[in-house]
């Protein structure tokens, strides 16, 4: 259980950055150029999109049981790994 629960807090942590680094491209809405505003707006949604399978993979992994978390942990990686790389795609493009 002590694995499962430190596991917990590490991807409750990296959500937190992750909804504040969100919240901030929001704010920065404002700066895009008008021309490219809506395909921003579009990538902040595809985002938040993202970040709710990520939330539905954690909710599978607080509910598995002490043997079945470690299967769901890699569905939970996987949703992890492709936020991170649609949040760095978007910084990219937009910088």
């Amino acid at each position: 259980m002590e694995k499962r629960s430190l596991y917990m807090e590490k991807i409750n942590a990296k959500l937190a950055q992750y909804n504040g680094k969100l919240a901030q491209m929001k704010g920065k809405a404002t700066e895009v150029h008008v021309d490219m505003k809506l395909e921003y707006l579009s990538q902040v949604e595809n985002l938040e999109k993202k970040r709710d399978e990520f939330i539905k993979k954690q909710g599978q992994l607080k509910t598995a049981s002490e043997h079945g978390w470690e299967n769901v942990k890699g569905g939970t990686e996987q949703a992890w790994n492709e936020l991170e790389e649609g949040f760095d795609k978007v910084v990219a493009r937009f910088k």
